[in-house]
């Protein structure tokens, strides 16, 4: 299983009005993302020089770090229409909250190669990002539509958008020098693919 996983619980029927205006509604939690990205860029440029000096990811950035992102794939999950629970302001994990980021303990050592050449490593996976993002997009006006006018998500539909947030998840973790591995594209890391739930029942998915 990969250290950094992306779980979302499945909820068939979902609130109408939040959902059509999820766009507006997601604006605060947007601007503070934006906050916390900028501080996160300047601690990752920081924390690139440990890692070639070091071998080793400084714990207190590392911490840091996987909190703005867990905070963003909250905010992402929201806006992608995973969850209609109000996501919070802080870095820290939550279990009681439908979306949560598991993010293991920083590797005792990193390789200061695969940190120096991290971007030309990153090419395929940002590739298949590229093409994940586009897909995202079309799969959530299908989960708005069918919950604005039906009042409840797909199963299959949940599972498209966890398995891409999940994906997008480890893809970052990658890209912020977190760990060495290389994000994988399967949907359960640790066995066989997980299938769709039935429909009303809870699920952790896309790990």
């Amino acid at each position: 299983m990969y250290p950094v996983t992306y779980e979302a619980d499945y909820q068939r029927d979902r609130n109408r009005l939040t959902t059509f205006f999820r766009i507006i509604v997601v604006i605060p939690w947007l601007i503070v993302a934006i906050v916390y990205w900028i501080a996160a860029y300047v601690v990752v440029a920081i924390a690139w020089f440990a890692l070639l000096i070091l071998g080793r990811y400084p714990k207190g950035m590392y911490n840091f770090v996987g909190g703005v992102l867990r905070f963003s794939m909250k905010v992402s999950g929201f806006l992608s229409l995973q969850t209609d629970a109000w996501p919070g302001f802080g870095l820290s994990d939550d279990s009681d909250y439908p979306i949560r980021v598991r993010i293991a303990e920083p590797a005792a050592k990193q390789s200061r190669l695969k940190v120096f050449f991290r971007l030309i490593l990153l090419i395929p996976a940002f590739v298949i990002s590229i093409f994940m993002q586009y897909a995202i997009q079309y799969i959530v006006v299908i989960s708005w539509l069918t919950i604005v006018f039906r009042g409840y998500q797909p199963a299959a539909v949940h599972n498209a958008l966890a398995y891409i947030l999940g994906y997008s998840t480890r893809f970052t973790a990658y890209a912020l020098y977190m760990r060495d591995e290389y994000p994988p594209f399967r949907l359960d890391v640790g066995g066989s693919e997980t299938p769709a739930p039935p429909v009303g029942a809870p699920v952790a998915a896309a790990r």
